[in-house]
């Protein structure tokens, strides 16, 4: 019932965003432009800065409705390529080390869950035509338990590329969310816990964070090199052969 709910709700998003006259979609257009600058415009009159300190105190006063709001951006972020890490060091900067990952874990498996459906139900012209990065991984990554699981815990792909991945490869959707919040889950309290250290900079617990950071880039570039070392020498035997 649940997943069936889920693929309803998932359909429905996808038919108000994505469908209609080619009108249609030009007002939408229009009117998210008009959104953004109409925001840019009240915070810039209001004075509103984005600092650390204001975007922790803004979210601080929301209450009970931060949290449902930060899982919100979650859900919708497949629809607008919005950066995952960006979001993760957000959550640990307004909610804290611990509450902030689960919160972004949470979201996460959400918004995978948005991204899996969509590929699976529009395509895979339309998932290339929407995504800017890592369109060639669609075709030479084989999307199994394993690989989104490692994918999702090293930040060598975008999620969204994942989350696409899948969605157009054959895997069980159960078995597709498993190993994607397994994997997803390390990552947001890794970068979760730096977030949660940018209002004290200079600190012990911000240079271990700063840390974990550096490890974790050290580790996405090395398997990044060799990834396409491996590329390069494929194509090599291949040439050969030819």
């Amino acid at each position: 019932m649940i997943i069936q709910s889920i693929r309803r709700f998932i359909r429905d998003i996808s038919s108000s965003l994505f469908g209609g006259t080619p009108e249609k979609k030009i007002i939408k257009f229009i009117l998210l432009v008009l959104l953004g600058v109409l925001t840019g415009y009240l915070a810039f009159r209001k004075g509103f800065r984005l600092t650390p300190e204001n975007f922790k105190a803004f979210i601080v006063a929301l209450g009970a409705a931060g949290p449902v709001l930060y899982i919100a951006i979650f859900v919708v972020r497949p629809l607008f390529l919005i950066p995952s890490i960006a979001l993760f060091i957000a959550g640990g900067l307004a909610f804290g080390p611990i509450l902030g990952p689960l919160y972004a874990s949470i979201g996460a498996g959400m918004g995978g869950t948005v991204g899996f459906w969509i590929a699976r139900k529009m395509g895979h012209d339309y998932v290339k035509s929407k995504l800017k990065f890592g369109k060639e991984s669609l075709e030479t990554t084989r999307f199994h338990f394993s690989v989104i699981f490692l994918l999702s815990l090293i930040p060598v792909m975008p999620v969204t590329v994942i989350n696409y991945g899948a969605g157009l490869s054959p895997i069980p959707f159960n078995r597709y969310l498993l190993a994607h919040v397994l994997g997803i889950t390390p990552r947001a309290f890794a970068y979760g816990f730096f977030g949660s250290t940018l209002l004290e900079i200079g600190s012990p617990r911000f240079s271990a964070a700063l840390i974990v950071l550096v490890l974790m880039t050290l580790v996405t570039l090395y398997f990044r090199l060799r990834s396409k070392s491996s590329k390069t020498q494929s194509q090599s035997v291949e040439e050969q052969k030819d």
